[in-house]
């Protein structure tokens, strides 16, 4: 029971941080659950693990972002009291802004969606080897790097959207970096880095509850007694871990060193590459 709570400890930390860190939370899950061979432990339940500690990290963005969250959600409540005309028009444009804003989430929430849908299983069968997982953290460093290149401070539109969320459904490969890929998208697309950070970080709420219900669809779900406690532990400790890595990643966004998280991908990348492919 204590090598499997260090293991639940040590996996938990690495999901928390690398949810949005843009390092890949999926591709280091695959290599450090062969690395540490977790799957083997007969107390280990991974669909249940995987839920748990989705659930810390989806804590952790609400609780940075709730401020906007709540306007959103508020927001919504409103739109019911238009028709009453006793919402004033600055009111008005204020829950328009933010409607568009829900609107825009949509859009972007579209081809995960869809991909999620159709294509889960395939990618969990063919992309969650090691060897593939450190290649693609690569291709992330590589992508990472793009954003020394452009500068803007361009407005979100439908189309700027469906472009992130089409990044969004590349992600869902173990090694392709969720917030790298969505936020690199945004910059190269002219949007500000902390408005990119902001849209990217906001949308993973309605990705992250998807992939926590397609492991609930799909999975067994029924926590045994001897696991509940390390359950717990884990929930815990990436709520802590990604709230930690959202405030360094959102510093360091402001800095505009975002390109600077490929100095660690492509070597950690190349030595998981080549230690899965030719020495392990």
């Amino acid at each position: 029971m204590l090598i499997t709570m260090l293991i639940v400890i040590i996996l938990a930390v690495i999901q928390g941080l690398t949810e949005f860190l843009p390092v890949s939370s999926s591709g280091h899950l695959v290599i450090f659950e062969s690395l540490l061979d977790f799957r083997s432990r007969g107390e280990y339940q991974g669909v249940v693990f995987e839920v748990a500690v989705h659930l810390g990290t989806l804590g952790a963005v609400i609780f940075v972002y709730r401020q906007k969250v709540k306007e959103l959600l508020v927001s919504l409540g409103k739109v019911a009291v238009f028709s009453t005309g006793k919402v004033g028009s600055e009111g008005r444009e204020m829950v328009s802004a933010d409607i568009r804003y829900i609107l825009l989430l949509i859009v972007a929430s579209i081809p995960a969606g869809l991909v999620g849908l159709t294509l889960n299983d395939r990618i969990e069968s063919t992309f969650t080897e090691p060897s593939i997982a450190s290649l693609l953290l690569i291709v992330t460093g590589v992508f990472l790097l793009l954003t020394r290149l452009r500068r803007g401070n361009n407005r979100i539109t439908y189309l700027y959207a469906l472009l992130i969320g089409v990044a969004q459904a590349v992600a869902i490969l173990p090694g392709c970096s969720r917030s790298g890929w969505t936020i690199t998208t945004a910059i190269l697309l002219g949007i500000g880095f902390e408005e990119a950070a902001e849209f990217s970080f906001i949308l993973s709420v309605p990705a992250i509850l998807g992939a926590v219900l397609l492991q609930i669809v799909g999975g067994d779900i029924k926590p045994s007694s001897e696991f509940m406690l390390p359950l717990i532990v884990g929930i815990l400790v990436s709520f802590a871990s990604g709230w930690l890595a959202l405030k360094l990643v959102l510093g360091i966004l402001r800095r505009g060193y975002f390109h600077r998280f490929a100095y660690y991908l492509l070597p950690a990348g190349i030595f998981f590459f080549v230690y899965f492919s030719y020495i392990r």
